[in-house]
């Protein structure tokens, strides 16, 4: 039975939703003893909120918050549908420490039972899901979901590159320059790549489909990196990297049999992302097995890389 006096509510901009979710966001992470960076101010949080919703029109049924009865915030689920994956991806609760646990199941179960009818008619291959990321958070995380009916899907390592002397060796024989999303020469360099990479193949099957990835991200704030043997396209990359705020890899596709060429673009991406953001570029691979598992072995040997945390992430199976 939930003791505490609890308002629940979804969803709208410009309500005062933004700041409690920042406030409440900010508090969680700042008890998160493995969080690799400092924990962002209240006031970047809101306006990272409303640029994404204002960029991107949130369901508002699928972002709820649990606050209290004078409206001070006790936690907040937010759940978002990636066409790319055809995933829905569902938050853990993110609580205020006096939100009771009753409150925060309560926000996850009306989330995930709204969303599980939403997205009923996505096809067999629709997958709801949940990411992990923090070694300390682990065994609450497991425990949480599996009493809501999740599985352990796959096990993820991320690591993170150092942004020292970050020089491969041989990477005189290739040719590094800028891309551009937009124009159709580096459009076909993308293509052809994403034809022979295993990640693009198994993420995008059909060429229609990666075709359409790369127009969905066409207008997004990118940094994108093509790497050449003479004349032959082997490697490319795009990170999305801004000023103050946290580096991210948007993709990284490689020409099998050219693993240096992954190298030197991680190495040189890695490098560019910290002279603007000043931040540390992490990557996530799956874990114990592969040919990326390897080569960032061989990364983290040289002292390019060094590892971060391993995560899970969770689904939920069909009935």
């Amino acid at each position: 039975m939930i003791m505490m006096d609890v308002q629940y509510r979804k969803y709208q901009p410009n309500e005062g939703l933004e700041e409690n979710q920042a406030e409440i966001y900010v508090n969680a992470q700042s008890r998160i003893p493995d969080r690799a960076y400092p924990v962002p101010s209240v006031e970047e949080v809101v306006q990272q909120i409303k640029t994404r919703n204002e960029t991107e029109a949130p369901d508002v049924n699928a972002i709820r918050y649990a606050l209290t009865k004078d409206g001070k915030p006790l936690a907040y689920v937010q759940s978002h549908y990636a066409n790319r994956y055809n995933a829905t991806e569902i938050s853990f609760p993110h609580a205020m420490e006096n939100c009771p646990p009753e409150v925060q199941n309560k926000l996850f179960k009306d989330v995930l039972e709204y969303i599980v009818d939403r997205d009923k008619d996505k096809g067999d291959d629709h997958q709801i899901i949940v990411g992990g990321i923090y070694q300390s958070q682990r065994k609450a995380e497991i425990d949480f979901l599996q009493t809501h009916g999740f599985k352990v899907d796959r096990k993820y390592i991320t690591y993170r590159h150092i942004s020292g002397s970050l020089e491969v060796q041989g990477e005189d024989k290739f040719t590094l320059r800028k891309g551009d999303l937009t124009d159709e020469k580096d459009l076909a360099f993308l293509i052809e790549l994403g034809k022979v990479d295993e990640t693009a193949i198994a993420a995008f099957p059909k060429e229609e489909q990666l075709k359409r990835y790369y127009e969905n991200i066409q207008n997004h704030p990118l940094k994108v990196f093509l790497i050449f043997e003479d004349d032959l396209i082997v490697a490319a990359g795009a990170i999305r990297a801004e000023e103050d705020q946290d580096p991210s890899v948007q993709f990284t596709f490689y020409r099998p049999g050219h693993e240096a060429a992954w190298k030197l673009l991680m190495t040189k991406i890695a490098k560019k992302a910290f002279d603007i953001t000043k931040k540390h570029l992490a990557g996530t691979y799956e874990s114990d097995s592969g040919t990326e598992f390897n080569m960032v072995q061989e990364l983290e040997k040289s002292g390019h890389v060094e590892f971060v945390s391993k995560s899970y992430r969770f689904h939920l199976p069909k009935n």
